[in-house]
């Protein structure tokens, strides 16, 4: 199946209580949300082609199709991350500046700075005496950094 247009989001529409009908999710990574093309397998085993129109990036939820009450949806896959709650403006600054230098990505969720895990970058963020933890979540809310391929020269 080639899925080359997103339908809707399902956060958008009455499908989260008592669904009449089947939602099979396919699992994607945070860092290919922005490709333009991927090739997956659905929780069901249902093998999907996506075509992305430039633009905007693939959000959790995000509708690839649907016949009838059968809905085919992205599903954000967790990870390992880093994670900060700072407690001062200066706290945040200082986290914000720490994980840009170093061209991560960064996240923010319910209250928690997030990047992808990496242990160079927790051992320097906990040299900044910034405290910072493991945990698996999902990474949907982007607020910057690298998705990967950037270059530049220093």
């Amino acid at each position: 199946m080639i899925i080359e247009k997103i339908l809707g989001n399902i956060r958008d529409m009455n499908y989260t209580e008592g669904c009449p009908g089947i939602i099979d999710r396919v699992p994607i990574e945070w860092y290919e949300v922005h490709k333009k093309t991927l090739r997956k397998i659905s929780r069901q085993g249902l093998e999907v082609g996506i075509r992305r129109q430039e633009g905007t990036p693939l959000q959790d939820g995000d509708i690839l199709w649907q016949e009838g009450s059968h809905l085919l949806v992205v599903e954000i896959a967790k990870c390992e991350c880093l994670a900060l709650k700072p407690a001062t403006m200066l706290e945040m600054a200082e986290a914000c500046y720490a994980i840009g230098n170093r061209h991560a990505p960064l996240f923010f969720e319910e209250g928690e700075l997030l990047t992808p895990y990496d242990e160079p970058l927790m051992t320097a963020l906990a040299r900044l005496d910034l405290p910072n933890y493991r945990k698996t979540a999902r990474l949907t809310r982007s607020i910057g950094g690298s998705n990967g391929g950037h270059v530049h020269s220093h």
